[in-house]
């Protein structure tokens, strides 16, 4: 604790030694005696004093006089007066020169005790408000050094801005006391930001968010705000307080890190694809079909996913997996993939184990694109009625990217050469699907397929083997 530093004119001494025991007791005093008013007005223009106690008759200065003097040099000093006041007038006169405290002469021990820790309560509170306007004029030179502060009157007219607010803005103090905060609003920012910040603030309420403004300049910068309203004893709003921090560089930075996370990103999934579409080709490869086939089987099923209502990230999904439909393949013999003629009941099933293959080589993967790609490879011989392989699922216990790779794998199968047979002919597919709807084909997305047929022609003519 700081010590609260006493000075004492007082010529007997007698009075002193009193002084001193009573102040024993309080160990964070210091106290300083001088004989007269002159000698006491040198030392305190030279020394700092918390509290000033004086008697009223002593030589060369009195009591009054030591007080009005010390009062030029500073008005807010406590006094504590020790005499033997009889006189009205001369008591008014203590008053008026603003003496805090009085004992009267002769001295009781008690009521001066009483009133010298009356005086030291004081000067206590005298140095902690002091303390804390310190700390409060730090506090402002920090908030007013670091933020943008702003004030405004309950129609939301600025009243307020620092030097910093005038800076970032651009804007000159003149221009814009008197002028709404909307002077700054970028056209980027939604009017029901500004909406939901009202209705905060005038419920009462503080309001947080980022903001984007535009400089008188029009350069952009970006603040993170804190809106305050300030109410009065009675429970009123008065104005409302703006505090804000320019986190412009973050914004950008942050922007710059998503732009090069988003690149990286990219560059994952096109190696993805690559990897993906490689796989599957090698499947087609080994039974001497071509890699013209899974483009065309993944861009099929992307237009009949879309047609489908399935979400471009579904279908965008669909076509980055269903090039490995196959990739079992690549576990069946040559000798059976490659046999011009047909296979017979044994090799037919051993041709048909592809597609478990497939699942099995694909679904412990954790990726999204693994696991859809695991799927179709899983299902996509499946039949409508029930009577497809491997597991003979039927209807809708066929999922959906089954069921559209089915139709698109055999839309493409027989209108391409293979080693045991001739492509046919558009119409002669086209009337196989429609004989097999209901029955091997989802009869929904067949009328699809077939009522958006030029859309497929397209692909089929652009990615030609």
């Amino acid at each position: 604790m700081k010590k609260i530093k006493i000075l004492y004119a007082e010529d007997q001494i007698v009075v002193q030694q009193l002084v001193t025991r009573v102040l024993r007791n309080h160990p964070h005093t210091e106290i300083t005696f001088v004989q007269n008013g002159e000698v006491a007005l040198e030392l305190y223009k030279k020394f700092y004093f918390d509290l000033v106690i004086t008697d009223v008759v002593m030589p060369k200065m009195s009591g009054f006089e030591l007080i009005q003097e010390i009062k030029k040099v500073n008005e807010h000093q406590i006094f504590m007066m020790v005499t033997s006041l009889d006189k009205k007038d001369e008591l008014l006169r203590a008053i008026e020169l603003g003496v805090n405290f009085f004992v009267e002469k002769p001295i009781n021990i008690d009521k001066f005790t009483k009133a010298l820790e009356e005086a030291i309560y004081l000067v206590t509170k005298k140095q902690e408000l002091a303390h804390s306007n310190t700390l409060l004029q730090q506090y402002k030179h920090a908030l007013d050094e670091s933020s943008l502060l702003s004030k405004s009157d309950l129609s939301g007219k600025i009243t307020f801005v620092n030097k910093e607010f005038c800076r970032i803005s651009k804007y000159s103090e003149s221009e814009l006391i008197g002028k709404s905060h909307s002077i700054l609003r970028h056209e980027d920012m939604p009017a029901s930001t500004f909406k939901d910040m009202w209705a905060s603030i005038q419920a009462k309420k503080q309001w947080r968010g980022v903001i984007k403004n535009r400089a008188k300049d029009g350069t952009e910068y970006i603040v993170n705000t804190l809106i305050t309203p300030i109410l009065n004893s009675d429970g009123e709003i008065i104005e409302y307080v703006g505090v804000r921090h320019d986190i412009t560089e973050l914004e950008q930075y942050k922007e710059d890190l998503q732009k090069k996370l988003d690149i990286a990103t990219k560059d994952i999934i096109e190696t993805q694809k690559e990897v993906i579409f490689t796989m599957g080709a090698i499947g087609e490869t080994r039974s001497k079909e071509t890699g013209m086939h899974v483009k065309r089987v993944a861009e099929y099923s992307y237009t009949l996913a879309i047609l489908a209502g399935r979400s471009e990230h579904e279908a965008e999904l669909l076509k980055l997996a269903s090039p490995m439909h196959d990739i079992g393949k690549v576990g069946i013999a040559d000798s059976i993939l490659n046999k011009p003629g047909k296979l017979t009941f044994e090799e037919f099933e051993i041709m048909k184990a592809h597609s478990t293959l497939g699942y099995e080589m694909l679904k412990g993967s954790n990726k999204e694109i693994m696991q859809t790609s695991a799927i179709i490879a899983h299902e996509h011989h499946e039949k409508w009625n029930g009577k497809g392989y491997p597991r003979g699922l039927k209807e809708e216990q066929i999922s959906i990217i089954g069921r559209i790779t089915a139709i698109c794998d055999v839309f493409d199968a027989l209108g391409s050469d293979r080693c045991y047979k001739k492509a046919w002919e558009l119409e002669k597919i086209l009337d196989l699907l429609k004989e097999e709807r209901g029955f091997h084909f989802d009869p929904n997305l067949i009328d699809l397929f077939l009522n958006n047929l030029e859309k497929f022609l397209v692909i089929r003519d652009k990615y030609i083997d």
